[in-house]
């Protein structure tokens, strides 16, 4: 629907360039009806009313006594021009005026209300016009030079683009008969319904400030109109808003002043908007009322309402409820619940029976309760199942050589030597070591002794005469070993609620302070702990972490303190319901090489291993945790 409203700023006499006919009526209705207002002092008589032509104009006079003031307003469907003269009279005949100039018609008078009278002049299109006012003589001059059948644009403002059409506005005929009657419209166009941009929530609703950005861009969904206003005052743009959105409008008596603009094609709710931001007010809706004060006069009506509610409320006796939760914790809850009572209420709680008492106004209670219906639920569980594996391979192997010999019969027979400070052993014929041996241990005298750690094998090697003896021995050992350590530890937990795992040994340790001996135990323990958290989709968040902590013998204890080797992985992830997922895993690897040996005799190519002692070891360990969540039912 397109409205236009229009008032040059060039036309010093039209001090209303777009108001609609009923602001006129309505004033006119208010008039006759104050029997006790006095009359003008004087009105002006309007004694002719002529249409001409002239090039290519045609022009339209009204000639007066006095001083002619009026009020225009454009309509286009049909095409007319209304002309409202305030204090005046029609001494002429009211009978309607033909006319053979184009684009004018004809010319249609009457009286709307009392000292008023109104000159409609029906078009045949809509053209550019032009006003004059010499005092006694008001003058429109209409452009004829149009070709008929085709419609003139509007004076607008230049625009960066043309704005799409829109249906024109369909006036009832009440406006422009010569009727002193306003009764309500017969094509107005509808109250905004709820979810409108001005169906809001009974209550207030400032316009918002050009600092202040919305959430989201707010949309207006009223009937386009075009206006063009310099001076009009408040009210009357107020009751023009009244005609086309078809809402009950109550001023405050604090809103005053006049606006001027110059809008195409804006919605009128937009319009509306833009005027109680540029004149600092705001407007409240109740039903199909629309309320404009200014915003200061809202707030403080706001405040009033809730000094007054909260007097109502602390007038208002208290009572005390009790409520018995089956699931919930009432010392948790009731710090939750605090928030929510009025200033005057309370709340209490019995753990020994798990029950809220509950001491507030009537009208706090029902909300309290339905919100320990909500909160007192029974929470779902979590099957927490977890494997730990550890798995460790190792081999060792050590070859070794032991060499002696004894030369000499009698008592300066000279052996190997034992040690650095060691003297010569004596071969004896009772210690007669046989040819060929099988075994781990030498029996003469060693000169060089590298044998294996642990043997598990040798070969033994003598010659010997009378007086000369030679022993030679190689020890062997080698080993493998492969272990596998499986845990299973398993729990249920509620959801959002930690499980803790443990196995393994607590070790004592004595300590003594100031001559005061106490003992402590560390955990030597697997442990897993995880909180659980049900997601709305289903799938389960899982907050884990996993500690192997085992005594570490290959480290000398301090002050008999052991040594601790630690393993550990902590984690969040997200998985589905009974889905496995690993966590984290530890390997490790290690490989030892030792070598003793002769010096320089050791480092002979071949012959250097008959002095030297080479032992080999390798070691792995891998540790692994998995991790599978499952909902149970309820």
């Amino acid at each position: 629907m397109k409205t236009y409203w229009s008032a040059q700023a060039h036309r010093p006499l039209v001090p209303f360039a777009c108001l609609l006919l009923v602001l006129s009526a309505a004033m006119t209705s208010l008039w006759a009806g104050a029997g006790t207002a006095p009359a003008a002092a004087a009105t002006t008589a309007i004694a002719a009313v002529e249409v001409g032509h002239s090039g290519q104009q045609t022009t339209v006079r009204v000639e007066g006594t006095g001083p002619l003031s009026c009020r225009v307003l454009r309509l286009s469907d049909p095409p007319r021009l209304v002309a409202d003269f305030s204090n005046a009279r029609l001494t002429m005949s009211d009978n309607p005026i033909g006319s053979s100039y184009l684009p004018v018609r004809g010319i249609r008078l009457g009286h709307p209300g009392a000292n008023q009278v109104r000159v409609v002049i029906d078009l045949e299109r809509v053209v550019p016009y032009n006003i004059k006012s010499d005092g006694s003589n008001w003058t429109v001059t209409f452009d004829a030079t149009v070709p008929s059948g085709v419609t003139a644009a509007l004076p607008r403002r230049p625009a960066a683009h043309e704005l799409p059409a829109v249906p024109s506005i369909h006036l009832p005929e009440s406006l422009v008969r010569m009727d002193s009657s306003l009764a309500a419209p017969n094509d107005m166009p509808p109250p905004p319904q709820a979810g409108s941009t001005l169906a809001q929530p009974q209550g207030t609703a400032p316009a918002p400030g050009p600092a202040a950005a919305p959430a989201q861009e707010k949309r207006y969904t009223g009937d386009p109109i075009s206006v063009d206003l310099k001076d009009v005052d408040l009210k009357d743009f107020f009751r023009l808003i009244h005609e086309i959105s078809g809402l009950n409008v109550v001023l405050d008596p604090s809103v005053h002043g006049s606006v001027t603009l110059v809008l195409d094609e804006v919605p009128w709710d937009q319009a509306l908007d833009i005027v109680l931001q540029n004149n600092g007010l705001s407007s409240s809706i109740q039903g199909n009322v629309l309320r404009i004060a200014t915003q200061d006069t809202l707030k403080r009506e706001a405040e009033q309402r809730r000094d007054l509610a909260r007097a109502q409320s602390e007038s208002v006796e208290l009572v005390t409820e009790t409520r018995t939760l089956s699931y919930g914790n009432a010392s948790k809850l009731r710090d939750v619940l605090r928030r929510f009572l009025s200033p005057r209420g309370d709340i209490f709680s019995d753990d020994r029976t798990n029950t809220l008492i509950i001491r507030d106004v009537p009208a706090t209670l029902p909300a309290l309760n339905d919100l320990i219906r909500q909160l007192d639920r029974k929470s779902q569980q979590v099957e927490i199942e977890a494997r730990v594996v550890a798995a460790s391979r190792s081999f060792a192997r050590d070859v070794g050589t032991q060499f002696g010999f004894a030369y000499g019969n009698g008592n300066d027979a000279y052996g190997g030597i034992v040690g650095a400070a060691s003297a010569a052993s004596p071969i004896t014929h009772t210690i007669v070591p046989p040819l060929v041996a099988l075994g781990t241990t030498a029996q003469l005298p060693l000169a060089s002794n590298f044998p294996a750690v642990a043997p598990t094998s040798g070969f033994t090697f003598s010659n010997q005469s009378a007086n000369f003896a030679l022993d030679f021995m190689l020890t062997m050992m080698e080993s493998k070993g492969v272990g596998k350590l499986l845990s299973e530890p398993e729990g249920v937990t509620q959801n959002n609620e930690k499980l803790i795992v443990k196995q393994g040994q607590q070790i004592p340790i004595q300590t003594t302070i100031n001559n005061t001996i106490s003992t402590q135990y560390i955990d030597a323990v697997l442990e897993l702990s995880v909180t659980p958290q049900i997601t709305a989709d289903g799938t389960v968040f899982l907050d884990v972490e996993v500690q192997n902590t085992q005594v570490d013998n290959g480290i000398p204890r301090i002050q008999g303190i052991p040594a601790l080797d630690t393993q550990s992985a902590t984690s969040k992830v997200t998985i589905r319901d009974g889905g496995t997922i690993v966590v984290g895993g530890v390997i490790i690897s290690s490989q030892t090489t030792n070598i003793n040996q002769v010096p320089l005799l050791g480092n002979i190519p071949l012959i250097g291993n008959l002095f030297k002692e080479t032992s080999v070891s390798t070691n792995s360990q891998e540790l692994l945790f998995f991790i599978t969540p499952r909902i149970l039912p309820d």
